[in-house]
Parts: structure tokens; sequence; C-alpha cells
């Protein structure tokens, strides 16, 4: 039993070390990820060589790392395998073809709100975003819709656990929040203003299967280029391209 947890956190760790390279931090150093991760320097050479050995990472110069093009096909195999995806991609990219704005799939993912699939817009001066990128679990349309889909008691449990583990706090107070999901849930759509990312706007509307929500779609934007008007078109196209795929994943 003892050797196998220990198995089980050295396997765990070894996958929070590729976790750890991100967008804002393709390459890092030994120290780099001791820090990040807050695991020993010798412990941290062990994971690198291990996984160097594996093909999923790479020296890049000397004593900085990061991934190699093989864990593009974990990316592509998790998309294979998340049906959803390939349903929601045509109407996604006529949205976003649209409405000249980046278009969101986020889903939750081990309790935690994720992107899994963007369609950048083709505009020079757009929001964007990478399918895996995990967003603040207590802020956002997205994640209120997300805990919409979430019994009372399923969605006051996620919201201390956030609390517990260091989640910005909701701009609007625990209760506050909890109120803002159960008005969310009832009418199926969102906005954020501002909530996650200084100057950003969003609409999002609930994408349903079977009557529960498994899915998100959202459509940032810079809240500079968008009045009232535009803001509310935003939303009702927002919301015909969820109810769209909501009736294609029950064809």
């Amino acid at each position: 039993m003892t050797t196998a947890r220990a198995g089980a956190d050295s396997a765990r760790r070894a996958l929070d070390l590729l976790f750890a390279f991100t967008e804002q931090r393709p390459v890092a150093s030994v120290r780099d990820l001791a820090e990040a991760l807050d695991i020993p320097t010798p412990t941290v050479h062990r994971y690198v060589a291990m996984l160097r050995d594996m093909g999923l990472i790479e020296e890049r110069s000397r004593g900085r790392y990061h991934l190699t093009m093989r864990v593009t096909a974990l990316a592509r195999a998790a998309r294979r395998a998340t049906p959803i995806v390939d349903i929601a991609e045509p109407y996604m990219r006529k949205l976003s073809d649209r409405i000249g704005e980046s278009v969101l799939l986020n889903r939750l993912v081990h309790g935690q709100p994720v992107c899994i699939h963007s369609v950048d817009a083709a505009t020079r001066f757009r929001l964007s975003f990478e399918p895996g990128q995990p967003l603040p679990p207590l802020r956002g349309a997205s994640a209120r819709l997300l805990l919409g889909g979430l019994n009372r008691d399923e969605r006051e449990r996620y919201v201390d656990r956030a609390l517990q583990s260091g989640a910005r706090p909701p701009v609007s107070g625990r209760d506050g929040f909890l109120r803002e999901v159960e008005r969310d849930a009832e009418r199926g759509w969102a906005i954020s203003n501002q909530e996650i990312d200084e100057g950003v706007w969003a609409p999002a509307a609930a994408v349903s299967s079977d009557g529960t929500v498994v899915a998100a779609v959202s459509a940032p934007c810079l809240a500079f280029r968008v009045d009232d008007a535009r803001r509310q078109e935003l939303i009702e196209v927002v919301r015909e391209t969820a109810e769209a795929i909501s009736q294609a994943i029950g064809l």
C-alpha cells in the first residue's frame, strides 16, 4: 500500500511538472519548476530526466526546458475523444465569422472550468485563448453557467472548496455569487464585465444535453468596442449558437 501510494504521488508530481509549462511560461529552468511546484530541486531534476527520456520535454538551452511536439498528440487525442468539440466547431466558426470575435467552448473538467476549444477571430485585433486553459473557478459568465448544472448542495461545496484553495473570490461575495449562479441557470445565459480580465466583456450561453448543462459558449470582447446595442446583439447570437449546438447534440 505504501509503495503504491508513493508511486501514485510520483506520477502526480511528474504530471504537475508538465502542467507547469504554460503559454506564459513555455520555457523554464529546473529552479523555476521547483519554485512553481514547491518541491525540492533534486526531485525536479529526477522528473525532468524521466520526461526527457519519454520525449515529452527537451532542453532548449543550457538548463532550460520546454515541451516537445509529442505533447500535441495528447491534445489531439483529447479532442478526438470529446465529440462535443466536433459538433460545436462549425457553429462556433459561423458565430466567429458573423461577429468578428473569438469564440470559446468551456466545460467543467475535474471540477475546474476549462476552455476545451476555441475559434480565433480572423481580425487583426482579437482576444486569443488556448484550449486546455483553466478559467477562474469563481469568476466569469461561463463559470456561473457551468455551476448552474449542479444542484444547490454541489454548488455550495464547489464554492467553498474553491475559496479554501485560494481562488480569487467572486466580485459579489460567496452568497451573492450563488444567487447569480441560480439566476443565470434559470435564464440560460450570463455576462461577465471585467470579472476576469480588465477591459474584457463577455456574453455566454449554456449548452445542454437531455436537460443537463454540459458546456458554455462565450465570446469575449474588448469592452471599449461594444456599445449597448452591440452587447444586446452579441447576447442574442451567442444564445442562438448555444441552442443550435444543444439541438445538434440531441440528434
